[in-house]
C-alpha cells in the first residue's frame, strides 16, 4: 500500500515538472538567437560602413580630377556619389556581413561561450541558425542591388559623365583622345573651356587626311544637334599627300572645326549588358538560346557577354548565405583577437571570392566555359569549404 500511495505522487511530480522544463530550452534558444543576431547585425553595419567608404573613396579618386577640371557642380558631385553608392553597395553588403559573422562568432568562441553552449547541449547550430536567417535577409538586399540598384546606377553614371564630357571633359589635357577617325590633343584647358596648343588629326576622308595645329581655341557643344565645335585661332592646316613633293599648307587666323558627336555621347547600340535591366537581359539571353542574336539586338556584342552578366546577377546574391556558413565555421576556431582577425580573414576571403568571380566572368565571356557554370564556381567552392569545416567542427575536429 505504501508503495502504491507513493507511486502516483512521484508520477504527478514528474508530469508537473515536465511541463515548464519542456519550454525552457526553447526560451533560451530564442534569447540566444536574438542576442547573436543583434551582435552580427551591429558588426555587419560597422563592416559595411568601413568597406563602402573605402570603395567610394577609390572610385571618386579615379573620376574627380577629370570632372573637377571641367568645373563639376556641387549638384553633379552629389549625383556622382548617389550613383556610385548602389554600385559599391552591391559588393560592400556581402563583405560587411561576412565581417559581422566572423567578428561575432570569433568573439563568442574567444570568450569560451561556445564551450559553455556545448556543455548545455547546444551545438554549432545555435550560432549557425541566426547567421543563416540574417544571411537570407542580406541575400535579398544583395539581390535587389544586383537586379535594380547597380544597373540603374551605371546608367545614371554614364548619363552624368556624358553631360560632363559635353562641356569639354572629352578633351583631357596632356593626353591624345581618339574620337572615331579623329585624334585630338590639347596641352591645357581651363574651366571656361579655353584651350592652348591644339592638335587635330582628321582621317574621316581616307583620300584627303589632314592635320590641324592651333595656338589656342575654345570648345563648344550643342546638345540639341550633338555637334562638337572647336573655335581655333592662329594655326595651320596641313593636307597629307602621297607625293612628298606636293604638300599643301593653309594658314588661318580663325577656323571653326565641327564634328558630329552623336556616336560619342549617345551610343546607338543597345545598352551595355551591365547597364541593362534584368528583364531586358533575360529576354536577350532567351533570344540567344534560340539562335544567333541579330545585330540590332546584340549591338555587335557576343551573346556570351549577356549570358555572363545574367548569371552574375543570379550568383552573387547567394554569397551572404554562403558567407554565413563559412564565417561560423571559421569563427568558432578562433580564441582571441576576434575583431582584428576578422578583418584580415574577411579581406582574404572576399578578395579570393571576387577574384574567382572575375575569372569566372572571363571564362564565361570568352566562351571557355558555359556562363551557367563559370559564374557559379566561386559559390560551389565556398559551399563545399563551409560544409567540410562545419562537419569537422560538429565532430569536434580542428
Amino acid at each position: 500500500m505504501g508503495q502504491g500511495a507513493v507511486q502516483p505522487e512521484v508520477e504527478g511530480r514528474s508530469q508537473r515538472a515536465s511541463g515548464p522544463l519542456a519550454y525552457a530550452p526553447m526560451r533560451v534558444s530564442r534569447t540566444l538567437s536574438l542576442s547573436v543576431a543583434a551582435e552580427i547585425a551591429l558588426h555587419t553595419a560597422l563592416g559595411f560602413l568601413g568597406f563602402v567608404v573605402i570603395l567610394l573613396t577609390q572610385n571618386l579618386a579615379q573620376r574627380l580630377p577629370e570632372l573637377v577640371a571641367v568645373g563639376i557642380s556641387r549638384g553633379e558631385a552629389t549625383a556622382l556619389l548617389v550613383n556610385l553608392l548602389p554600385m559599391v553597395s552591391a559588393y560592400s553588403v556581402p563583405v560587411g556581413f561576412l565581417f559581422g559573422v566572423l567578428a561575432t562568432v570569433a568573439r563568442i568562441s574567444g570568450d569560451a561561450e561556445f564551450t559553455a553552449l556545448r556543455a548545455c547541449g547546444l551545438g554549432i547550430g545555435a550560432l549557425l541558425g541566426p547567421a543563416l536567417l540574417l544571411g537570407a535577409a542580406v541575400s535579398g538586399l544583395t539581390a535587389f542591388l544586383m537586379v535594380h540598384g547597380e544597373p540603374a546606377g551605371r546608367r545614371e553614371m554614364r548619363a552624368l559623365l556624358t553631360q560632363v564630357a559635353s562641356r569639354g571633359g572629352v578633351l583631357e589635357p596632356g593626353r591624345f583622345r581618339a574620337i572615331g577617325p579623329r585624334v585630338m590633343y590639347v596641352q591645357s584647358r581651363d574651366r571656361e573651356n579655353r584651350l592652348q596648343r591644339i592638335l587635330v588629326s582628321d582621317r574621316s576622308d581616307p583620300e584627303r587626311p589632314f592635320l590641324i595645329f592651333a595656338e589656342r581655341g575654345h570648345f563648344a557643344f550643342d546638345a540639341e544637334t550633338m555637334v562638337m565645335r572647336l573655335e581655333l585661332e592662329r594655326g595651320d592646316i596641313h593636307f597629307e599627300s602621297a607625293d612628298a613633293e606636293h604638300h599643301q599648307r593653309i594658314t588661318f587666323e580663325r577656323f571653326d572645326y565641327a564634328l558630329d558627336a552623336a556616336a560619342l555621347f549617345s551610343d546607338p547600340r543597345p545598352r551595355r549588358p551591365r547597364e541593362m535591366r534584368f528583364e531586358q537581359l533575360a529576354e536577350t539571353v532567351d533570344l540567344a538560346e534560340q539562335g544567333p542574336l541579330a545585330p540590332e539586338v546584340s549591338g555587335g556584342r557576343d551573346a556570351n557577354q549577356f549570358r555572363t552578366q545574367y548569371h552574375r546577377r543570379l550568383a552573387l546574391p547567394f554569397a551572404p548565405l554562403l558567407f554565413a556558413a563559412l564565417g561560423v565555421a571559421l569563427g568558432v576556431r578562433r580564441t582571441r583577437s576576434a575583431r582584428s582577425w576578422g578583418v584580415l580573414v574577411c579581406v582574404a576571403l572576399t578578395t579570393g571570392y571576387y577574384t574567382l568571380l572575375t575569372f569566372g566572368e572571363y571564362l564565361g565571356e570568352s566562351g571557355l566555359l558555359p556562363a551557367a557554370l563559370a559564374l557559379w564556381i566561386p559559390n560551389a567552392l565556398v559551399a563545399a569549404t563551409a560544409a567540410l569545416l562545419l562537419y569537422r567542427t560538429e565532430r569536434g575536429e580542428t
